[in-house]
């Protein structure tokens, strides 16, 4: 699903649906952690941040973190900070479809991870034009986005401040195609007061600076 910005513009180009791209998932290798409130209330600060920072109108951006179910972590957007933009009415209740969605992020993967639960587990980012066409195993909401015009979409895995944990993702919904998205990934991190470890088409990461 993850795609380079020069395999982007071709299948931007050519205006077919990007190809699918199955990645191999490695066990966790640290303890999970759930959103400790300071970090929950920094992530809620850059979220308004990036909501005055940003020119486009359409747009719902929201944090997916773990919680505790029983004797599983799942990730979960319901409860977790969101900012929508002026005129974004569709995604309004795409955000109401997406806190009925929660992702088992540890032990084995028997269901279907969705886009947060790979990029949480994976630690890294995960982009594309438009989510429309991605396939239900890829992206389970792949029929709500339709209904509810979601295109281009950028989800980021947020860091601890020692950057060895993920605490959670951050997911970038827009109702028009976009392949570029480096203006946003820096603003979001700036939001969070940190920067890019590296451009678009490398590894990215966004950490939590540390708190108090």
């Amino acid at each position: 699903a993850e795609k380079t910005g020069e395999e982007e513009e071709q299948d931007a180009d050519e205006k077919k649906p990007l190809p699918s791209q199955v990645l191999e998932l490695t066990p966790l290798d640290n303890k999970i952690l759930e959103l400790s409130s300071p970090i929950k209330e920094r992530m809620t600060q850059a979220l308004r941040h990036f909501k005055e920072s940003t020119e486009q109108n359409q747009i719902l951006l929201q944090v997916w973190a773990p919680k505790k179910t029983g004797n599983k972590y799942v990730l979960t957007t319901s409860g977790q900070p969101f900012v929508l933009g002026p005129h974004s009415n569709g995604l309004n209740m795409y955000r109401t479809v997406s806190q009925m969605y929660m992702f088992t992020v540890d032990g084995e993967i028997n269901g279907t991870l969705g886009l947060p639960g790979r990029v949480f587990r994976q630690k890294l980012p995960e982009w594309t034009p438009n989510v429309q066409y991605y396939s239900s195993k890829e992206y389970s909401r792949v029929d709500y986005a339709k209904h509810y015009n979601v295109r281009g979409t950028l989800a980021l895995p947020v860091f601890e401040p020692s950057g060895q944990s993920c605490v959670g993702v951050l997911e970038l919904i827009m109702t028009s195609e976009k392949i570029n998205y480096a203006p946003e990934v820096d603003k979001v991190c700036k939001a969070l007061e940190v920067g890019l470890s590296s451009s678009i088409n490398a590894k990215l990461h966004c950490s939590v600076p540390s708190v108090g």
